[in-house]
């Protein structure tokens, strides 16, 4: 992406509002737009109604056309720039994580979905594949009409507007997990095994909360398990359960020093259901339980305060 200054799109100015965070609208890019490169802090669905032009992200650019969908995470700076004298003509589903929170946790179990919606994102910047989920005719026609009506109840707002959106929406996003299983974006990522698992820990390291499974990163790294399993080892010295779980320790000691959580949400925040499995893999790494590390931590704030 060319230098220059990055806009921050917030939250509060394109999405409803706190109680209900989310947008939906159509987008005409004019090829006499200037160069607008942004991020912003919530996710963004992208569908190419019609037109062609480039999608920049990331410092690296990608073609897109009328029929490709890809998703923008939080954070990421993009932009987009017209080919020919037609304007691009994009549909954006705008919205925050925690809007689906448990569709999202749920539908992360699911290969394609984990793909398109976490790792394609992640990945793209750095491995060698395509960059968005590219419909069929019939695939793109039926998206359309999700769309549409997403669209239309959000813009018209009747009646349990809202009730109804999460409902287009959840379905939107099954029914594009499922094109993406259907289609050859999911065969592998790079030849590269320790670029690839490199990749993967820095994927890890943002998505430890997922239910992300050994099958599914193999799939990821496309490598077989036996194969993938002593290439994960040999790079980082722990098994891929090992490291995952040390990540989840990790990202709970911040929450058990900095906030009032109860145990049984902290363990759910870092992506452990069960609390009593969580206090057995916190204390196996830090010698204590969760409780007991929480307290000593405040004994410790206190007496250097008073000291």
């Amino acid at each position: 992406m060319e230098a220059g200054p990055v806009t921050l799109y917030e939250k509060d100015l394109f999405l409803e509002g706190p109680d209900f965070p989310f947008a939906a609208f159509p987008y005409a890019t004019l090829p006499t737009r200037p160069a607008r490169p942004h991020s912003h802090d919530f996710v963004e669905l992208v569908f190419v109604a019609e037109g062609h032009g480039e999608h920049l992200f990331s410092e690296q650019s990608y073609p897109i056309s009328k029929g490709d969908v890809f998703v923008i995470p939080p954070g990421a700076e993009h932009d987009y720039r017209v080919r020919g004298a037609a304007p691009l003509e994009i549909f954006n589903v705008l919205f925050m994580p925690s809007f689906l929170a448990p569709l999202l946790e749920s539908l992360a179990e699911v290969t394609p979905f984990l793909h398109f919606f976490y790792v394609e994102p992640f990945f793209r910047k750095e491995l060698d594949f395509h960059a968005h989920l590219k419909l069929s005719l019939a695939e793109e026609q039926a998206v359309r009409e999700r769309l549409d009506r997403l669209v239309e109840e959000y813009r018209t707002k009747p009646l349990g507007y809202r009730i109804a959106i999460k409902g287009l929406l959840a379905e939107l996003l099954v029914y594009l997990s499922r094109c993406y299983g259907h289609s050859a974006v999911t065969s592998g990522f790079h030849p590269d095994e320790n670029n690839a698992i490199r990749q993967l820990c820095g994927f890890l390291e943002a998505h430890y909360a997922q239910p992300i499974h050994l099958e599914q990163v193999c799939r990821m790294c496309g490598m077989s398990q036996t194969v993938f399993t002593a290439r994960f080892k040999q790079l980082t010295g722990r098994t891929f359960t090992e490291y995952r779980n040390e990540l989840r320790v990790r990202a709970s000691l911040r929450l058990l020093r900095e906030t009032a959580a109860k145990i049984v949400d902290v363990a759910q925040e870092v992506g452990v259901g069960d609390v009593s499995h969580f206090n057995r893999l916190f204390k196996s790494h830090m010698g204590m339980t969760p409780k007991e590390y929480r307290s000593r931590h405040r004994q410790q704030s206190t007496g250097a305060g008073q000291s």
